[in-house]
């Protein structure tokens, strides 16, 4: 009896332990700025997903960041970026995808050389997202990236408008 019990909780603690690596959220994680010392960095961390945006950063202050980004990989469909920036005035410039499910497939809306300003406070964690809103009157989708403090609450700072269907 004692043997099977700890053959079940064997079996189950490995099954454990593979499904959390398997549900661990994977990122693409890099420092923009070596120099930089560790308290003196903020954290920014891109949410992509395919409705409310799938991002590809390209730029940080002007510098291309995009290889040492992702890599030999490239950017990953639905993958998360985290950037550890310098706090302070910052920029980002990047391609944001949207994209819906229509009767006839996936129709995805591509937004090109997005560049976002915004003065990174120190001590903040902060998150960019993509959102879609229907118009009004008409079929269609305007879309907007904003910007969160996350700190302790996602509290929404800014919101830029970048587009919508046509």
């Amino acid at each position: 009896m004692k043997k099977k019990i700890f053959r079940f909780a064997f079996v189950l603690g490995i099954i454990v332990s593979l499904a959390s690596c398997l549900s661990s959220d994977y990122a693409h994680k890099m420092v923009v700025d070596e120099n930089v010392p560790a308290d003196q960095n903020v954290t920014v961390t891109f949410m992509s997903n395919a409705r409310n945006g799938w991002f590809e950063i390209k730029e940080w202050n002007n510098k291309n960041i995009k290889d040492g980004l992702y890599g030999e990989t490239g950017s990953d469909f639905g993958i998360t970026a985290v950037l550890t920036v310098p706090a302070g005035n910052t920029s980002f410039t990047f391609n944001v995808n949207f994209s819906f499910s229509t009767f006839t497939g996936i129709k995805t809306y591509q937004l090109k050389n997005i560049e976002l300003n915004y003065d990174l406070e120190l001590g903040k964690k902060y998150e960019i997202s993509g959102t879609s809103k229907p118009l009004d009157s008409r079929n269609g989708n305007e879309f907007f990236v904003g910007i969160y403090d996350v700190t302790n609450d996602k509290t929404l700072l800014k919101e830029w408008k970048l587009g919508e269907t046509e």
